[in-house]
């Protein structure tokens, strides 16, 4: 070999160990483990979303008013580079997001209404609208949802597919979910699975979930009274009726002893949790109108309910007094839970957060519904209680509860799992 042929072979090789050399760091850097990534990326961010939930809190709407909640999340949501929707459903956003891979399409949702609250907001960023409260953590849902995004965003490069963010309007007042749905949600494109968080008074590190049925689905009862008899009378005994189904009311009341009978008939047999929530005078049409809600634990438990209820109004004898029973099966469906989708859900979340952070839930709480429901009966779908309690620090957060709080870092805790969890499912699927 000539002496300049040697010297130009060695340039060729060394031309080639420094690309290989840099191609591998390259190759490394891109391989960096996408959690680790988003872990830095959720510590880093913390501040930010925390801050974030705080300005909800300050400035809560109530159902079907959330325009600016839904102009601050369109705001924010174009400025990490999603594609952007709004007005669907009333206030409804979807902020799209999409890889530089094919691949599925997966869905997010945050509900974003509060709920009327006159009780004192015991933190420092009250809300500063009188008698309207985040006290269902709905702020906290859409915080969660804003650090997927802004974290997913920022890999978008490694994601194969697409995920499809839902923010709702309206569901204290169950027409939101309906009405996104009736304005296309789950189309062009249609994403092939659902998921959400909602807050629990569960200690802040700990997400729940379980298969098969989260949440109750809710019946309404509505029983209009009239004639020229005691319709107050009426009304009261109606309410007895109504409230009398209930295996678990003592427990809504505080009656210790019962709420301890009322548990074992619980855990034995299921539960009945049934309430009067409004009982009007009408002068003007001679009525008197009471509605109630049922929840319950089965199909079998519902039509134990309906049939109680309908037998003690045909056997109230008032004199003068007629009554026109109006009952709405499911007017909320039980929010079912796939069992596939919380098995590989739970394993990705104890890889995430580890063993002593997931909580199986044993029987779904009497007490809520939820209209999650709705999208879990068009596609497949898991909803996981996000733990917000933290009792070390008389942080105690169960929903619609007066003095509900929260412990700000389960929005972290909560961006962190459900990122990991829909790069899973991204590309597993």
């Amino acid at each position: 070999m000539h002496f300049f042929q040697f010297i130009a072979v060695q340039t060729v090789l060394m031309s080639v160990v420094i690309c290989f050399s840099f191609s591998n760091a390259l190759s490394g850097e891109q391989n960096k483990s996408l959690e680790s990534i988003i872990s830095e990326m959720l510590v880093s961010t913390k501040a930010d979303l925390i801050e974030f939930r705080r300005d909800l809190h300050r400035h809560p709407e109530m159902s079907g008013k959330e325009k600016r909640t839904a102009g601050v999340i369109a705001e924010r949501l174009r400025s990490l580079g999603l594609e952007v929707q709004t007005g669907l459903g009333g206030y409804g956003v979807v902020g799209l997001l999409r890889g530089t891979k094919p691949g599925p399409v997966v869905a997010y949702r945050a509900d974003m209404d509060a709920v009327p609250s006159d009780a004192p907001d015991p933190v420092p960023f009250a809300s500063e609208t009188p008698g309207v409260r985040h006290i269902c953590g709905h702020d906290v849902h859409v915080s969660v949802a804003i650090g997927i995004a802004k974290v997913l965003a920022s890999v978008r490069e490694q994601l194969p597919g697409t995920v499809k963010f839902i923010f709702q309007p309206s569901e204290e007042d169950v027409e939101g979910a309906k009405a996104m749905i009736s304005d296309d949600v789950l189309s062009d494109p249609e994403p092939s699975a659902i998921f959400a968080v909602h807050c629990a008074p569960l200690e802040v590190g700990q997400i729940g979930s379980r298969e098969g049925m989260m949440l109750p689905g809710l019946d309404v009862v509505n029983v209009t009274l009239s004639g020229e008899g005691d319709l107050e009378a009426a009304a009261d005994k109606c309410a007895q009726i109504i409230s009398g189904v209930s295996t678990v009311g003592a427990m809504l009341h505080g009656d210790e002893s019962a709420a301890e009978a009322s548990k074992e008939n619980t855990e034995a047999d299921g539960f009945i949790s049934a309430d009067v929530f409004s009982s009007e005078h009408n002068p003007a049409e001679n009525q008197w109108i009471v509605t109630g809600t049922v929840r319950a634990s089965s199909d079998a438990h519902h039509s134990r309910a309906r049939k109680s209820i309908e037998k003690g109004l045909a056997a109230m004898e008032i004199q003068g007094v007629s009554h026109e029973l109006t009952y709405i099966d499911r007017a909320i469906p039980p929010v079912m839970n796939n069992p596939a989708l919380v098995r590989r859900s739970n394993d990705v979340i104890r890889s995430v957060l580890g063993d002593e952070a997931i909580r199986i839930i044993k029987e779904p709480p009497p007490y809520f519904s939820e209209d999650f429901a709705f999208y879990q009966q068009r596609i497949p779908g898991v909803m996981f209680f996000l733990g917000v309690s933290n009792e070390a620090e008389g942080i105690f957060g169960l929903p619609h509860h007066p003095m509900f709080t929260v412990d700000e870092d389960a929005i972290a805790i909560g961006a962190k799992a459900m990122s990991m969890l829909l790069v899973d499912y991204l590309k597993t699927h």
